[in-house]
């Protein structure tokens, strides 16, 4: 955790360092500057937006003008993966104190740049364009391009059974046993990874038993109109999706050990994902898409979004809501016939704010519903809510941005829950090398649950953890997360940029 941590300010300071020759150094009593706030009783929009939608004074204050970057260097470790290593470069323009927009907007434009590869292989590229207020309009246009391909992709079951207890046969002893009830996933995984002798006397393993490997291009353009001054947002655009799987049943498990603990080489039995497309479990959902071969989702969405956050990446007020829609169909020229939607709200909320309010403590919670349904579904449509807020919606339900003490689509049904509750501390901030930090601290508990359709909602068996992450937020615009959650089933770290929401 200390050369992480080492890592990580060592990438802050080469890339700041890099800056300071062109932009120059900020004025340290920037806080205490009222210029900008005077020019608030000067300014002209083109068009209205309500005073909730305006920046706070110390956001004002402490915002850069014209164009900078911000980006790290990345390291991490995943449970799943293993190491991996990367970067995000985020790109901004601000334009000056004099543009109207520069005292309601985090930006005017941005383009973040990222890339990343694990030491199993995974590996992930993406360009994300935001414009609001492009041109002076009402309009805001975002676009997004990913490259993604991970071959441990999780899967642990569709359907409300998903929220039963691990369980697999016992190998312990060196064979198949009776079935065992886990606590710990790196005990169930453990257990997996043993070989025992097959049909014939050769080794076979269940090291991938919950795994596939995915491969996906996206393609996505949105564009949005704000009325309402600026509190209420109608968005619609086109996503083009391919994806591309493959099992590794009857495969060479590439990570399988005798009970004793040594490594042997043994083929993989049956996965759970091949199980249950023979026997009858992805019929039952209407889905279908798990192939070698790249199939298309082509989709139109739309969404309805009332906002009165002040700052989008780190807001300390508002109340966000939306409802989305995502429609696919053979007419569009898609591989698949479905529909999906998603309710959510957010409400942010400052309890307290001291040192002339440059300090503060928020409470941020987070609420969404979601379901998908038609005659035939693309898989891995079900491992997202439809946010149209977001690039990639909000991936459900486990892992780093939903269910963070739980492992990455543990829980997967076509009706998805999920609540997140943050108390964001903001503890200290400072100016240095031309550049505005704010250091803080974030206790949170997530919790969650699935059904099998609308008709079976029922207020019961959700699965929840608490956790506690570090926050750095750069310049306004960037916000560096540091998280840690235990759930029953064994913790978590991850490392990212943004807030999960």
């Amino acid at each position: 955790m200390k050369k992480l941590l080492l890592l990580l300010c060592v990438g802050m300071y080469q890339n700041i360092a890099a800056q300071e020759a062109t932009l120059g150094i900020r004025d340290q009593n920037a806080h205490k500057n009222v210029d900008r706030l005077s020019i608030l009783d000067t300014i002209s929009l083109p068009f209205d937006l309500s005073d909730e939608k305006k920046l706070s004074n110390e956001d004002i204050l402490n915002k850069k003008e014209g164009f900078f970057a911000t980006g790290l260097p990345r390291f991490e470790f995943d449970p799943i993966r293993g190491f991996g290593i990367g970067g995000n470069l985020f790109l901004f323009q601000n334009k000056t104190k004099e543009d109207p927009f520069f005292y309601y907007t985090p930006y005017r434009y941005s383009i973040n740049t990222e890339f990343f590869i694990f030491e199993n292989g995974r590996v992930r590229a993406a360009v994300n364009l935001d414009v609001p207020y492009i041109f002076n309009s009402k309009w805001r246009f975002r676009a997004d391009a990913v490259v993604w391909e991970d071959p441990h992709a999780q899967y642990w079951g569709i359907g409300r059974q998903s929220l039963d207890r691990l369980s697999f046969e016992d190998k312990s002893a060196g064979a198949m046993g009776g079935v065992r009830q886990f606590n710990r996933v790196r005990d169930y995984e453990e257990n997996l990874s043993i070989a025992v002798p097959g049909n014939g006397g050769r080794l076979q393993t269940d090291t991938h038993y919950n795994q596939f490997l995915q491969r996906e291009l996206l393609f996505n353009a949105l564009g949005e109109r704000v009325e309402m001054g600026g509190k209420l947002r109608f968005m619609f655009g086109y996503e083009a999706l391919f994806t591309a799987f493959e099992d590794y049943t009857g495969t060479i498990a590439e990570e399988a050990f005798l009970a004793d603990g040594t490594a042997v080489e043994a083929e993989q039995r049956q996965t759970l994902v091949n199980r249950q497309i023979n026997d009858g479990t992805w019929e039952r959902f209407n889905l279908s898409g798990f192939s070698d071969h790249y199939k298309f989702t082509s989709m139109l969405a739309a969404a309805l979004i009332y906002d009165t956050r002040d700052l989008e990446p780190d807001p300390s007020k508002g109340v966000f809501l939306q409802y989305s829609h995502e429609y696919s169909a053979p007419w569009l020229g898609s591989d698949f016939n479905f529909n999906k939607f998603m309710v959510q709200g957010q409400f942010i909320h400052t309890f307290h704010r001291w040192k002339n309010n440059r300090n503060r403590l928020t409470f941020a919670g987070l609420a969404a519903f979601g379901h998908i349904f038609g005659p035939n579904i693309n898989f891995i449509e079900m491992w997202d809510l439809s946010s149209q807020a977001e690039a990639g919606g909000i991936l459900v339900l486990g892992g780093g941005r939903s269910l963070r003490g739980y492992r990455e689509a543990r829980f997967l049904a076509p009706t998805v829950g999920l609540v997140n509750l943050e108390m964001r501390a903001r503890l200290y901030d400072f100016n240095a090398f031309n550049q505005h930090f704010a250091l803080g601290v974030t206790p949170f508990y997530d919790f969650g649950t699935v059904w099998e359709g609308l008709n079976d909602v029922q207020l019961n068996n959700f699965r929840g953890a608490p956790g506690i992450g570090g926050r750095i937020a750069w310049n306004q615009s960037t916000v560096l997360r540091l998280d840690y959650a235990q759930s029953v089933e064994g913790g978590q770290f991850f490392f990212g940029f943004g807030h999960i929401f």
